[in-house]
């Protein structure tokens, strides 16, 4: 019993001697990764950055948004960063290409089945009688039925073993695809970090244009007050003869054009507010208690840290994205290289077989089956060369990609810059106008107080200062946005997001 049950043991270990020997590091075909040269240049562009006290070339800080210095802006981004439904649904995409990982680096794994069975079978009477002629033996004398009665009786198999088989990775097309997959994740890692970019851009923005239209219906407010006033005054002067009816219409077209200003900035802080309120996850008008109190416009932060070019491409997660998209690209051309070469595959069976379900365990109804499958292919109709075409224009898709996210990034950069600088330029003007036309208003009051003015000029010095505020509020917006735009084409911000490495809850069906 022993000399018969060492045979499968020293048939295992021959072929263990063999998965052994085979299954070496082997060779990995197809290009090797190196990221790309950025080839960005030293210096901006635009001659503005660097040279004024206002930007330095310092890396920027990644909470960029606390600049403003206003507390409601900064809780409505942490609240952004957390619950905002589009950043889930990257956090989602990340979880599926880790997943996808995972399968392909089980390709390059042994596989274990285990399988049971049992089968009853039965041969049919009528059909091995016609076999031997009707029920005789050849010299025409019946057939014993002893002889097959053995055989027309059910007959009950039982059946337990394992299959295993392995796919040796000789050429490297497991390890290409791992590499292949690996790349593609982090490439959805750099696309939820682009996307936490976008939404911290479109909260501050939003956030900003909440507060610069509060400010705007105030003044708008003001205004329209003014105007008010400035008619009624007209009437009394027509009553009294000392104006006449052009006078008084030109007073009733202002007062009418200030009141219609006043619906379409209630619209747009209403629309702020339900955008905020999407943008952190909430139902429109959720954040209204919370924003409807107006709060001023934060200050232009000085200075404004923009970093150098060469750290760019480290940076801003569409470049990185790209970097990502090119690697996943390279390594699928080894994917595609391997394909031509054999594939080798070691297969091993082994369970208990028997009649009785008492005797399967014994170990003389055991059962073997270990040896190497080669496959090589030799005719495709093209298509393995055409898989290979085909990966090779990817790749050079993927490079091309990769370098128009460096120019895009560099564009971007440049012409924010040139704009925040050419704002600021003209919020310098409309400060001046703001401060001219407070300066008229005052001498219209004192000229009035001493009796040398009438109070229409000082209501036309007020609506003119009212106008004058509105554009110095749009001027200012403007430079706070050329701000959010800046950073957002820095790419920073999304360092001080959550890691997207802790994981996604996900719905369970």
């Amino acid at each position: 019993m022993t000399r018969h049950g060492s045979a499968p043991w020293r048939s295992a270990r021959v072929a263990g001697l063999v998965v052994l020997a085979m299954a070496g590091p082997g060779c990995t075909l197809g290009p090797d990764f190196r990221p790309p040269p950025a080839a960005l240049p030293a210096a901006w562009h635009d001659r503005s950055a660097g040279t004024a006290a206002a930007v330095v070339l310092s890396d920027p800080d990644p909470a960029w948004w606390r600049l403003f210095g206003d507390p409601v802006l900064t809780g409505l981004m942490a609240r952004a960063m957390a619950d905002n439904l589009d950043v889930g649904q990257a956090l989602a995409r990340i979880a599926q290409a880790r997943a996808q990982e995972q399968a392909q680096r089980a390709a390059g794994l042994p596989g274990l089945d285990a399988s049971a069975g049992y089968t009853r079978a039965k041969l049919g009477e009528a059909g091995l009688f016609s076999v031997f002629g009707g029920g005789t033996g050849a010299n025409g004398q019946a057939f014993p039925e002893s002889g097959i009665g053995g055989l027309t009786q059910g007959t009950d198999l039982y059946q337990v073993g394992f299959d295993a088989s392995w796919e040796l990775d000789l050429f490297g097309q497991v390890r290409r695809g791992v590499e292949q997959a690996g790349a593609q994740a982090q490439a959805r890692i750099e696309n939820r970090r682009d996307a936490l970019v976008t939404l911290q851009g479109d909260v501050a923005r939003t956030y900003l244009e909440l507060r610069a239209a509060q400010a705007l219906l105030a003044v708008a407010q003001g205004e329209t007050a003014a105007r008010a006033d400035l008619l009624a005054l007209t009437q009394l002067r027509h009553r009294l003869g000392l104006a006449d009816r052009t006078d008084v219409d030109q007073a009733r077209d202002g007062l009418t054009r200030a009141r219609a200003a006043l619906p379409p900035l209630v619209q747009q802080a209403e629309q702020a507010m339900n955008d905020l309120a999407v943008l952190t996850g909430q139902p429109p008008g959720a954040l209204d208690a919370r924003l409807t109190t107006a709060r001023p416009l934060p200050d232009d932060p000085v200075p404004l840290a923009i970093g150098l070019p060469a750290a760019l491409a480290r940076r801003r997660p569409d470049i990185r994205a790209a970097e990502a998209g090119l690697h996943a690209a390279t390594a699928g051309i080894g994917v595609a290289v391997a394909q031509f070469y054999p594939d080798l595959t070691l297969t091993g069976q082994f369970g208990q077989r028997s009649l009785a379900l008492s005797d399967l365990a014994e170990w003389g109804n055991s059962f073997y089956q270990l040896g190497p499958a080669i496959s090589l292919p030799l005719f495709q109709g093209g298509r393995l060369r055409a898989n290979l075409r085909l990966a090779r224009a990817q790749a050079a898709e993927a490079a091309l990609a990769y370098r128009q996210a460096v120019l895009n990034a560099l564009r971007d950069m440049d012409d924010g810059l040139s704009a925040l600088h050419a704002d600021r330029t003209r919020r310098q003007n409309d400060d001046a106008a703001v401060a001219t036309a407070d300066d008229r208003l005052a001498l219209a009051h004192v000229r009035w107080r001493d009796g040398l003015g009438d109070r229409r000029a000082v209501l036309d010095d007020q609506a003119t200062l009212a106008a004058a505020r509105q554009d110095a509020l749009r001027g200012r917006l403007q430079v706070l946005l050329d701000i959010v735009a800046l950073y957002k084409a820095a790419g920073g911000g999304w360092q001080a997001a959550p890691d997207e490495g802790k994981g996604v809850a996900l719905w369970d069906p």
